[in-house]
């Protein structure tokens, strides 16, 4: 029995390998009867130097060891995914159809939006194949190569009915995508939130499940995948944006010769419709590579191929005031503690904006919750030990509600009703945030100096409630720091603080484990500093306080 079950266990980890990790389909390593003159001509010029000190790692490891590592995704429907029999889609293919055109062996690294760009230029995989936009901000990290591949845009999706027209009509609203998504800086800045997720599938379900009201990602996914062409679909196109070519990228330090050679795959991968062949058997839109077809077959793109080239979306960034500083101090952290962390939030004028901007709101609804849980607190206590029962039954009605109502419950019905009073806007959101975040709080002091009230004695130039003030000031203290700590829920209905700045940052900046850690430090040290100064401040406004 354990025997036939662990032949079983190996004929599955076999299968599940071989469709990871098998050669080019139709090519031998080392086979060149099948090569085009050019790769044929650069194979020829580095074999001698194999083995040599002087050729590089990658080509070693090309030419020498017939092997090309290609990261690759695998949970891009159409594109990259694990099927019944291995890896499918149009990269996988792609990437056999290099392996064959170079006669080299194929294996496959699973990649990420958020690791693609670093596993090549850390060389841990020889070539990125993976849903990659070109565009200028990527071209300081990587080395791209053209002709491109495919091409698409970011579109915005929501259900039917949205009344959403243009980038006006998309402030102070969530939408929800993917880290590490090109478009997400031109995003950004036009909502009101971002919600992260890490795999498009996940993002559709969210949409689904209608925990996202609205999704942004490529229209290659979302057209298929939700049916938009279909007018009996649940959701529409409601912007687009953001149109970008798709390229794979090498290291920076790739040799010219072996970049060469592979522009030249490309190029002849486009002119006898291979591309075509790939993604029409993949059933995606194919016009693009129509297009491109027909120019690669020109005469001019073959006399002067460098001036058939696309060039890269443009997205460089204005950088902000303080990128030289945080230059710096990215420098000395690497040469005293030997961390490598990228400062993305400083180097570039729309991070840097965002992230000041969440900053001032984060101590702006701190200063205003805390002044809010005082005078709450403070009413409510007024109310409660009044001998009128017609004043104290409300009070205690609405101590019972607050207390035990969930806070984000608490939050989305304030934000709701400041939003139909007023209409939505920031300023309304940070109302309701304030609003909320000081009522709850505000109880539970409320409750704590009235029940101080009921046992202490008036004293001698005090009185019982100044005395009662007193008693209970340890723990209205301790509801203003739970206050502060709160302020972070703020922003699901839609506050710009440091939390949903933050979340926009690093949702086209990438290094997500060190922006929450900055989070953690902020809370930590705003949370320190306003137990602080209450415990100052407060008694020279009030009297008896502890």
């Amino acid at each position: 029995m354990l025997r036939a079950l662990s032949l079983v266990m190996l004929a599955v980890s076999s299968l599940v390998f071989s469709g990871l990790a098998r050669p080019a389909q139709g090519q031998t390593p080392g086979q060149t009867q099948a090569l085009s003159p050019e790769v044929a001509a650069y194979r020829a010029q580095i074999e001698p130097r194999c083995g040599t000190s002087s050729l590089p790692p990658v080509e070693e490891r090309i030419v020498c060891q017939n092997e090309i590592r290609i990261g690759v995704r695998t949970d891009y429907p159409r594109f990259g995914t694990m099927g019944p029999t291995g890896l499918e889609g149009y990269e996988i293919e792609i990437a056999r159809e290099i392996g064959r055109r170079l006669g080299v062996h194929v294996q496959f690294e699973p990649v990420t939006p958020v690791t693609r760009l670093s596993a090549v230029t850390e060389g841990t995989i020889d070539l990125v194949l993976a849903t990659m936009g070109h565009n200028t901000q990527r071209d300081p990290s990587a080395f791209f190569l053209r002709p491109h591949y495919y091409s698409s845009e970011t579109i915005i999706v929501g259900p039917r009915g949205l009344p959403i027209q243009n980038w006006d009509d998309m402030a102070g609203r969530m939408v929800c995508t993917t880290v590490g998504n090109y478009s997400n800086v031109l995003l950004a800045p036009n909502v009101g939130r971002l919600m992260l997720f890490s795999r498009p599938q996940t993002l559709i379900e969210a949409l689904n499940s209608e925990l996202c009201p609205m999704i942004a990602q490529d229209n290659t996914l979302l057209v298929p995948t939700l049916g938009l062409q279909d007018d009996g679909s649940r959701y529409q196109r409601l912007l687009g944006f953001a149109a970008v070519p798709w390229g794979m990228a090498m290291a920076l330090d790739t040799p010219p010769a072996l970049a060469t050679a592979m522009s030249n795959i490309l190029a002849d991968m486009h002119r006898d419709g291979t591309f075509v062949r790939l993604a029409s058997a993949q059933g995606l839109p194919v016009q693009y590579l129509i297009d491109q077809q027909a120019r690669w077959n020109t005469d001019q793109c073959r006399t002067a191929p460098d001036s058939c080239l696309d060039p890269p979306l443009e997205m460089r960034l204005d950088a902000s005031p303080v990128a030289d500083l945080a230059d710096r101090l990215e420098a000395l952290l690497t040469d005293t503690l030997g961390v490598n962390i990228r400062l993305g939030f400083m180097e570039s004028e729309i991070a840097w904006e965002t992230f000041i901007g969440g900053l001032k709101v984060s101590l702006l609804v701190v200063v205003l919750s805390v002044v809010g849980v005082v005078l709450v607190g403070l009413g409510l206590a007024r109310l409660l030990i009044s001998p009128r029962w017609l004043v104290r039954l409300p009070a205690q009605v609405f101590v019972l509600i607050f207390q035990n109502y969930p806070m984000y419950l608490i939050l989305v019905l304030m934000g709701t009703l400041s939003a139909w009073a007023l209409t939505f806007s920031y300023g309304s959101a940070m109302l309701a945030a304030v609003a909320a975040i000081s009522t709850i709080n505000g109880a539970f002091a409320g409750q704590a100096v009235a029940e101080a009230y009921r046992i202490v004695p008036a004293t001698s130039g005090q009185s019982r409630f100044q005395a009662a003030l007193a008693v209970a000031s340890s723990e209205i203290d301790a509801y203003i720091v739970n206050a502060v700590r709160g302020i972070s829920a703020a922003s699901i209905i839609g506050v710009p603080d440091l939390l949903n700045a933050i979340n926009g940052v690093t949702a086209f900046s990438g290094s997500q484990t060190f922006y929450y850690w900055l989070l953690l430090v902020f809370y930590v040290a705003i949370v320190f500093l306003a137990g602080h100064l209450t415990k100052r401040a407060l008694p020279l406004v009030f009297p008896g306080w502890r």
